[in-house]
């Protein structure tokens, strides 16, 4: 999901645990502990790695090893952070070992990857200063106001708790998305992804922003901030049974359009569009040629069947002679084989397109009608991708694109 929303849920979370005992600070830290993992996008400003960016990403920091391992050294932190004296380590000499301790931890889960990533020393030292950076600029707020005389603490076992509640939480929840979550790191590199919500949904989200800045207005430990607080996790797990709800529905709308059609599926994938649950893409594999079928469904058609199919041909014989480079391994394995193969205006090029989120555009053809795509250069070897994204920069009318999805969402 998108960081705003994992934020929110973070500092829900924290409130939950801990909000009786610690106050607005068990929103502070929920908040930031719940994204502590999506701090891996850093590993797209070390080095000049893409792909390795793209495999690196949801990846151990998304993972319950990590939630396990890295709960119990920001618990520490926090406890000692607000004067506590519980668990091992005494004065200022804790904050480097911590530091290490934290750098350590994350450089060792990254390194057992099944996927290759290059840079992983100055991606995980990156990740451990920006999160470090938190209790500087916090402490450094404080500092500033003034310190309390006296600051009710948690026990270096209830920031344990907060921090995996957090962090964990943040995964799960990635889970019900199409993006998916390595959540099984580092042993095993397939993506958990449930394809139920949107990585942006507004009526998840908005809801939940609500309720939870209701609760930061009410009396630390009044009845009122936990029944607020309890009502925003409540309604939105709500609705996020009703997207599985509706996943099943639309699912079944799916196979029995393809049996419909006399459509042969070797496999399929549906999922939300962006930014609800009424409109749904679904793509198709055939079972006896390199060709993918493409359609959407809306929950407010009139008939209970995706149209009309956009046919788009695989190509995947053009880069059998790349198959085992590096960067294409990952584009098969991120795309789970909804993948295809066109020319680019570049010769040298070849642009390899996420068939899983479907067309922008009507033409299957045209590079830019796709949302997530990578072009790759063939005149080195191994061969190099990067990731090329749909937008303004490549002449899509992102206006007619919201106005198309709006029309189509309204049903047939």
């Amino acid at each position: 999901m998108d960081s705003l929303t994992q934020i929110i849920l973070g500092a829900a979370v924290g409130e939950a645990v801990l909000g009786r005992k610690v106050g607005n600070r068990a929103m502070l830290w929920g908040g930031i502990c719940g994204t502590l993992p999506d701090l891996d996008v850093l590993a797209n400003m070390v080095g000049n790695d893409p792909m390795g960016a793209l495999a690196y990403h949801r990846a151990f920091t998304h993972s319950l090893p990590f939630a396990i391992l890295a709960a119990p050294l920001v618990g520490l932190a926090l406890h000692r952070f607000y004067g506590g004296k519980e668990g091992p380590g005494r004065g200022a000499v804790i904050w480097p070992v911590l530091l290490i301790a934290f750098y350590a931890m994350l450089t060792g889960g990254s390194y057992l990857m099944p996927i290759e990533v290059y840079n992983i020393p100055q991606i995980t030292a990156a990740i451990t200063l920006a999160f470090a950076l938190f209790f500087v600029i916090i402490g450094g707020l404080r500092w500033l106001r003034g310190f309390p005389k006296k600051m009710e603490n948690a026990g270096w076992w209830g920031w344990t708790l907060l921090a995996f509640g957090a962090i964990v939480t943040h995964p799960i929840l990635d889970c019900f998305t199409a993006y998916g979550t390595q959540l099984l790191q580092p042993f095993a590199s397939s993506r958990v992804a449930w394809n139920t919500i949107s990585v942006a949904d507004p009526i998840y989200t908005l809801p939940f922003l609500l309720l939870l800045i209701w609760a930061r207005t009410r009396v630390r430990g009044s009845a009122w901030r936990s029944r607020l607080n309890t009502a925003g996790l409540v309604i939105s797990s709500i609705y996020l049974a009703l997207t599985v709800v509706n996943y099943f529905n639309v699912d079944n709308v799916m196979q029995e359009t393809l049996a419909t059609d006399g459509i042969e599926a070797e496999a399929t994938i549906i999922g939300p569009s962006i930014l609800n649950n009424v409109l749904w893409s679904g793509t198709a594999k055939d079972a006896n040629k390199d060709l993918y079928y493409f359609s959407q469904y809306s929950l407010f058609d009139e008939q209970r069947r995706f149209e009309p199919w956009t046919e788009i041909e695989g190509h995947h014989d053009w880069i059998t002679p790349y198959a085992n480079d590096r960067d294409i391994r990952i584009i098969r394995w991120f795309t789970k084989d909804y993948y295809n193969v066109i020319p680019t205006d570049t010769a040298a090029y070849l642009q390899l397109a996420d068939l899983r989120y479907g067309l922008i555009a009507e033409d299957p053809n045209d590079p830019a009608s796709y949302i997530f795509a990578w072009q790759v250069d063939t005149t080195v070897h191994p061969v190099r991708a990067w990731q090329r994204n749909a937008g303004p920069d490549d002449g899509v009318d992102m206006g007619g694109l919201f106005s198309r999805l709006w029309e189509r969402l309204k049903g047939i």
